[in-house]
């Protein structure tokens, strides 16, 4: 017999009260799993461009869906059976292990752009353009991370007073809220500097190509405002909204491109060769990915307005 969680009346400021059947961490918990999930999946594509997955390549491909599955799995343990303490320490090492399959992947890449030492050449930006993505695998790290906050309870709402269930209780220099909202923030940079290198092997000849530089860079230093500033209105939270709508709008758009991209020219079918090498399907929905993250930092924050009332009563 499984044990259901009731709905409670949930407050997201700026945008109205909703019943919600679980917590803002166990939202962003779920969106986590089906994250690693899927850049498992990315990361099978892309590494198929050398023709086959090396043993090394292989070890994010395998990774992301297990961590996923493992994901779910406390999350079961979490909302279902309330284990508590059993589903942390589960997701704890899943996202101790995600954040070094992140830190590990990049510096392989890395490696593939930096110049050899002993020609004394310097880093090009035609090196970076043309290597693997150096900052993808720390998508990896940054799902870690946050899934690690996310485990945290927020004792005390915008005091930075967290709990790690079962553990400890400490005192952090941030809110929760604004923590969540600083990852956002460095997802949404890191997304667009990816687009940015990604679509300068096509030297930006079409206009398209610079939306999401463009609108990713807006997207990013709106969310770091919001992590930035102590102190937030409804108002603040009803634009942030929309920006990361947008956001999600986004991933969604490039993913159409990107397949439109990859379709043969005036053939019927699909050529898999095409979407293996060329527009990477998969890679605008990091900001999609971003967007929902963000969106989901808004449940239950505090605003100004709010912090008032409290004290009135």
């Amino acid at each position: 017999m499984s044990i259901s969680t009731p709905s409670t009346s949930t407050r997201i400021p700026g945008i109205g009260d909703f019943q919600l059947p679980v917590t803002r961490n166990d939202l962003l918990l779920l969106l986590v799993a089906f994250t690693e999930i899927g850049m498992g999946i990315e990361t099978y594509l892309a590494h198929l461009i050398s023709g086959s997955v090396k043993p090394a390549e292989a070890i994010p491909v395998v990774f992301g869906p297990v961590a996923g599955l493992i994901l779910l799995f406390a999350l079961y343990l979490r909302i279902g059976r309330k284990s508590i303490t059993l589903s942390t320490l589960v997701v704890m090492g899943v996202a101790a292990a995600s954040i070094a399959v992140g830190v590990i992947g990049s510096a392989f890449h890395w490696s593939r752009a930096l110049p050899p030492t002993s020609i004394g050449q310097t880093l090009r930006l035609d090196w970076l353009i043309y290597a693997p993505p150096a900052v993808g695998p720390l998508a990896f790290a940054g799902v870690g991370i946050l899934a690690i906050i996310a485990l945290l309870e927020d004792t005390k709402p915008e005091t930075g007073k967290l709990t790690l269930p079962g553990v400890l209780i400490f005192q952090t220099p941030l809110p929760q809220t604004r923590q969540f909202l600083l990852l956002v923030a460095f997802g949404l940079y890191a997304a667009t500097l990816s687009a940015f290198l990604d679509h300068g092997r096509t030297e930006f000849e079409n206009v398209f190509v610079w939306i999401p530089a463009v609108a990713g860079l807006f997207g990013a230093v709106v969310t770091t405002i919001m992590a930035v500033y102590h102190r937030h209105t409804e108002t603040d939270y009803f634009i942030y909204f929309w920006v990361m709508v947008a956001m999600l709008l986004l991933g969604i758009l490039g993913l159409g491109l990107h397949v439109n991209y990859d379709l043969p020219e005036g053939a019927s079918g699909i050529n898999v060769e095409r979407f293996i090498r060329g527009a990477p399907v998969m890679a605008p929905m990091l900001f999609a990915i971003m967007g929902s993250f963000g969106l989901i930092a808004m449940i239950g924050a505090e605003t100004g307005e709010a912090k008032k009332t409290r004290v009135a009563k």
